[in-house]
C-alpha cells in the first residue's frame, strides 16, 4: 500500500500523544512511517464530513482527496447513482487509501449512513437563505457534526439532497463568474473551516478506538493483507490516462 514519504506529514511540528499501542506489524515498516501513521491520525478530525455526489471528472476527484487529507477530514462520502468515482493515483499520491472512503449508491444511502451519527447535512445551493461564506457554518460545527455535500460539475446538488439538507451554505464572489470549479470549492470551504487548526496544529477528533482500528488497517494493508473496503476497478479518464474508479 503505497502513501506519503514526505511533505506535511514529514514535518509535523509537534509530537501529539496518540492512543494507538504498539502493533505487532511495527517491525516490518520503518519508524518514520509508524510516527507518520500515529501522527496523522492524532490530526484527523470525523466532525466534519465532506460528501460528493455524483462526480465525474478524475482531476475534481482526486484533487477533493489530496485537499481533505490535507485538512485532516477523515471521512470522504462519495455517491456513484449516475458516475463512478475516479481517482488519479499517482496524482493522489496514494492518500486515498489513507481516507475513510465510502463509496455509496446514491444521496439516501448517505443520508442513511451519516445521520444516524449525528451529521446535519449542509448543502452548497444558492438557495434563498443560504448562509453567506463557509466560515459562517462555525456555530453548527461547534454544536455537532457537519457533512458538507457538494454536487457534480455538470448539474450541481440533485432535489434529493435539497430535501435531505439540514441548511444551505455558498461561496460570495464578487467577480463576472458565479460559480467555482467543484475541487476549488471544496477546497475554499475546508481551509475557512479548518485552516485555523490546521495552522495551530490541534489534535483531531478521531476517537482513541478508531485511530487504532484505522492504524492496524494501514499497517497491514501496506504489508499487503486484504483489509477490504471499497475496491477500485482500472479505468481511463477522457484522456486516456489510466485511473482508478470506484463505484457501489
Amino acid at each position: 500500500m503505497r502513501g506519503p514519504e514526505s511533505g506535511n506529514a514529514g514535518r509535523l511540528s509537534a509530537e501529539l500523544p496518540s492512543p494507538v499501542p504498539p502493533h505487532p506489524l511495527d517491525a516490518r515498516i520503518t519508524a518514520d512511517r509508524a510516527r507518520k501513521y500515529r501522527q496523522v491520525l492524532a490530526r484527523r478530525t470525523v466532525r466534519l464530513a465532506v460528501v460528493i455526489e455524483d462526480s465525474y471528472d478524475p482531476h475534481n476527484a482526486t484533487a477533493i482527496i489530496r485537499t481533505c487529507d490535507a485538512c485532516g477530514v477523515h471521512r470522504v462520502v462519495v455517491t456513484t447513482a449516475r458516475n463512478g468515482f475516479k481517482v488519479n493515483d499517482k496524482v493522489s499520491q496514494g492518500v486515498h487509501r489513507y481516507m475513510d472512503l465510502r463509496v455509496l449508491p446514491d444521496i439516501d444511502a448517505a443520508a442513511a449512513l451519516l445521520k444516524p451519527q449525528g451529521y446535519r447535512f449542509f448543502v452548497t445551493d444558492l438557495a434563498a437563505g443560504a448562509t453567506v461564506g463557509p466560515q459562517a457554518l462555525q456555530p453548527a460545527l461547534d454544536a455537532g457534526p457537519v457533512a458538507l455535500v457538494f454536487g457534480n460539475e455538470g448539474h450541481g446538488i440533485s432535489d434529493r439532497a435539497r430535501a435531505l439538507a439540514d441548511g444551505f451554505f455558498l461561496l460570495p464572489m464578487s467577480g463576472f463568474s458565479q460559480s467555482l470549479n467543484l475541487s476549488v470549492s471544496v477546497a475554499m470551504t475546508l481551509q475557512a473551516l479548518r485552516g485555523p487548526a490546521v495552522a495551530a496544529d490541534q489534535p483531531g477528533d478521531l476517537p482513541a478506538a478508531e485511530q487504532i482500528a484505522t492504524y492496524d488497517r494501514w499497517i497491514r494493508a501496506y504489508c499487503g493483507e486484504d483489509v477490504g473496503g471499497p475496491v477500485a476497478k482500472p479505468a481511463q479518464d477522457r484522456f486516456g490516462t489510466a485511473v482508478e474508479e470506484f463505484r457501489a
